[in-house]
């Protein structure tokens, strides 16, 4: 029988699955649509899905002003993230980006540090340094001389930025979270997402030819929409909740391991000798994080149990 801690570790490894799938994904329909207006239609689909299945249950309902304000608030951070990255990968190369990005669980540990105002245990420290070691392995090919051709132009500050965002997704979620159902939770985020991304994008959205997007990049945004983010945010949500941010961002870790493995599938083989020691860095610095276990002091003070089933 598996723990509370167990379940949510299993969840937030299906997160990560699911976002890495996203990789190939996401790289083909981007190559043909406007990156923002991709996310614009997947915010709006994931949030449909959710109504629609809470209305399905008898539970729609819409939040208080000060409700949808957290909300908002909770759908700052990972918003913040996709929009600095639109602007920084025009000139920042997407090798730079994936290793500024190894960056987000150590920030994410100081700043649960300063908010949560606790220490976070030299073990997992080690296991945080290991982690991004060992992707920057993977990323840069065993060759980490490598990371020192990344330079501080204003495109890669303004990913850092990004990134920052990133590292504080799982704080806000924590900080946020009053124990109302996780579909609830989820649904109104989307919610105040896509309204956000509206504002946005709207003389994108007018000028999009909607009826020459062809069948195969509506299935690939149908994939985004369900798989990588009404179903990740939900389990990302229940995670955060539950664990330590340190440990929710650490999962970071291990999507070049599974882009490399989707990769694998798709032909594009990667030499294991160039890459072996890097994912088993990984994967021993996730084993210490997940047996670790969330701060007891952290857990949410009132936590309904039917809201975390839901």
């Amino acid at each position: 029988m598996l723990s509370q801690n167990q379940i949510s570790h299993l969840k937030l490894f299906f997160f990560t699955v699911l976002i890495s799938l996203s990789f190939p994904i996401g790289s083909h329909i981007t190559a043909t649509m406007d990156p923002l207006i991709v996310t614009w239609v997947r915010y709006l689909l994931a949030s449909v899905l959710f109504v629609g299945l809470l209305i399905l249950k008898g539970q729609f309902r819409i939040p208080s002003a000060k409700d949808l304000g957290r909300y908002t608030l909770i759908s700052l951070p990972a918003l913040s993230y996709f929009v600095a990255m639109f602007i920084a990968l025009r000139e920042t190369s997407p090798l730079d980006a994936s290793a500024l990005y190894t960056t987000v669980p150590l920030m994410s540990a100081v700043l649960a540090a300063i908010v949560f105002k606790r220490r976070t245990s030299l073990a997992v420290t080690l296991s945080l340094v290991g982690g991004m070691l060992g992707a920057a392995l993977i990323i840069f090919r065993g060759d980490i001389s490598a990371a020192g051709s990344i330079a501080m132009t204003t495109s890669n500050k303004i990913y850092l930025l990004g990134c920052l965002g990133m590292a504080l997704n799982p704080i806000i979620v924590k900080k946020c979270y009053k124990g109302e159902s996780f579909v609830h939770l989820t649904c109104w985020t989307l919610i105040c997402a896509t309204g956000l991304l509206t504002l946005a994008t709207a003389p994108q959205l007018i000028q999009t030819q909607w009826t020459q997007i062809p069948g195969d990049i509506w299935l690939g945004i149908g994939y985004l929409a369900v798989f990588a983010t009404a179903i990740s945010f939900f389990l990302f949500q229940q995670g955060s909740v539950a664990l330590a941010p340190e440990q929710v961002s650490a999962y970071t870790y291990l999507i070049p391991v599974l882009v490399m493995l989707v990769n694998r599938f798709t032909g594009d083989m990667v030499p294991w000798e160039s890459v072996s020691y890097g994912v088993v860095t990984v994967l021993l610095s996730m084993t210490v994080m997940i047996r670790r276990g969330a701060p007891a002091q952290e857990q949410p003070a009132a936590q309904p149990a039917q809201a975390i089933a839901k």
